[in-house]
């Protein structure tokens, strides 16, 4: 019982250090990032011409010192309250730098762009 109780602090640890680096929001051990974008640049379907802003997610969360595990998702777009601009919602789960204890499993920009992640 002493084990899942410090492994579900640790995860209030890990879910708090998120939330605290994250500039746009999280969602549990998940980085947000919020792009705001001139009228319909890019579609509403996660497609190719996402895949920059999931670059620079990536880049972002290790900027703020966390560690990026796996694909960052395309999460949606909406309408800002300017009615011109949209709001483009992308995430990726994260591990505190701090907090890893595998940080050769890391998710970076270059192995993005290389095709690796």
């Amino acid at each position: 019982m002493m084990a899942a109780a410090k492994r579900a602090t640790e995860k209030q640890g890990s879910e708090a250090e998120v939330a605290k680096r994250s500039a746009d929001g999280s969602d549990g051990t998940r980085y947000v990032k919020e792009f705001v974008v001139l009228g319909d640049q890019l579609g509403d379907e996660d497609g190719p011409e996402h895949e920059p802003n999931k670059g620079a997610t990536l880049q972002d969360a290790i900027q703020r010192g966390l560690h990026p595990r796996g694909n960052v998702s395309f999460d949606g777009a909406e309408l800002t309250a300017d009615g011109v601009s949209r709001s483009l919602h992308y995430s990726v789960e994260v591990v505190p730098s701090a907090m890893d204890s595998e940080p050769e499993k890391t998710t970076t920009p270059r192995q993005k762009i290389e095709g690796e992640a």
